[in-house]
């Protein structure tokens, strides 16, 4: 696990922009990256769900505004390579995880990334790709 380089998965994005638990933890790594102390990394995938996910709560106008946000992030954003889609697979086959979260796992696992995410599903992939749970969401009761 290389402890100096991370992959935020969309939730942990979602965590810093709407101010949930875990925002103070994801904000001090943005400060870090920027004195180039450790490296920050999202997925393509993760610009993708942040901009649609946005457009389905608001509108056009806020999805833009909250991806031009992300991109001015201390945030190298990594594409979808050809070398990612086995690995994307197999997480997608065998944890049977969402095809957005297996590509973030596996952009992760490849390119030897610690994965920050708030989201349970991942908690299937612990022996394939290194992980860092920010405070999950307590359960909606019905």
């Amino acid at each position: 696990m290389n402890d100096r380089a991370y992959l935020l998965d969309t939730s942990a994005i979602f965590a810093l922009t709407d101010n949930e638990e875990g925002a103070d933890f994801v904000e001090n790594l943005l400060a870090r990256a920027k004195k180039k102390e450790l490296s920050l990394h999202i997925s393509k995938m993760t610009a993708m769900e942040i901009y649609y996910v946005s457009l389905q709560e608001g509108d056009e106008k806020e999805a833009h505004d909250r991806l031009l946000l992300v991109r001015s992030l201390p945030l190298v954003e990594l594409p979808l390579d050809d070398d990612l889609v086995l690995p994307a697979a197999r997480f997608k086959g065998r944890w049977k995880v969402s095809v957005a979260d297996a590509w973030i796992a596996a952009t992760a696992a490849v390119r030897d990334l610690t994965l920050i995410h708030k989201d349970p599903e991942f908690e299937r992939l612990k022996e394939g790709v290194a992980l860092l749970a920010l405070p999950y969401k307590p359960k909606k009761r019905r």
